[in-house]
């Protein structure tokens, strides 16, 4: 007796490849892959840009002049004579009704001396770039620099403020010679007009 067999073919199970991302990162993009792509590296690149524009740009101060980092500073420190001028004329109006506080004066000379008299090299050296003038202003700073401080050990509020109206006059007057650089104060702690009441604040200078 013979028998028909018949053997069934074997299937064997299609087996995929494992794509790991360093081999998916290698295998071609087609379009409709590749456009997002570039589209959100085209955002970025524009948003990149207009941050990199609406920022301060680092060469701008790597390539400022010696005469315009000078006059940063002589224009940091306008504000902080013109907020003594108001503390000395309230000290003023204070002392006709109130014995005089020789805190006070010793307030006034060491905010002298430690603001004011470095700003008489600064004006010195900055003064023959500026043209005409602006000696004047540095000789008128200094004079009343000098006797701002011979008031504060007469302990005279009143030439005391006399003083400091005069050396705001003579350096605005030197900062307005020298409008055509940039004359904008520096963007640091001692510009900063919140940090006025730490850095120049009655207490620190009595202390001092």
């Amino acid at each position: 007796m013979c028998y028909d067999i018949t053997v069934a073919p074997v299937v064997t199970p299609a087996v995929h490849p494992v794509i790991t991302p360093a081999v998916h990162a290698t295998l071609p993009l087609t379009a409709a892959d590749a456009l997002p792509r570039m589209q959100r590296r085209t955002i970025l690149s524009l948003i990149t840009g207009l941050a990199i524009m609406g920022s301060p740009s680092p060469t701008r101060a790597l390539f400022e002049s010696p005469t315009e980092r000078s006059l940063q500073t002589l224009a940091s420190s306008l504000p902080r004579v013109q907020g003594l001028i108001t503390e000395v004329a309230e000290i003023k109006r204070l002392r006709v009704k109130l014995p005089a506080d020789p805190e006070d004066d010793a307030y006034v000379l060491r905010f002298a001396r430690s603001v004011l008299e470095p700003l008489n090299a600064v004006m010195t050296e900055t003064a023959p770039s500026l043209g005409t003038g602006a000696r004047d202003f540095a000789d008128d700073f200094r004079s009343h620099t000098s006797a701002l401080d011979v008031a504060c050990r007469s302990k005279s509020a009143e030439t005391e403020l006399e003083e400091l109206r005069a050396l705001e006059v003579a350096l605005a007057g030197f900062l307005d010679l020298g409008k055509r650089y940039n004359v904008k104060p520096r963007d640091d702690i001692n510009s900063y007009s919140g940090a006025a009441g730490v850095l120049y604040n009655k207490f620190l200078f009595r202390a001092g």
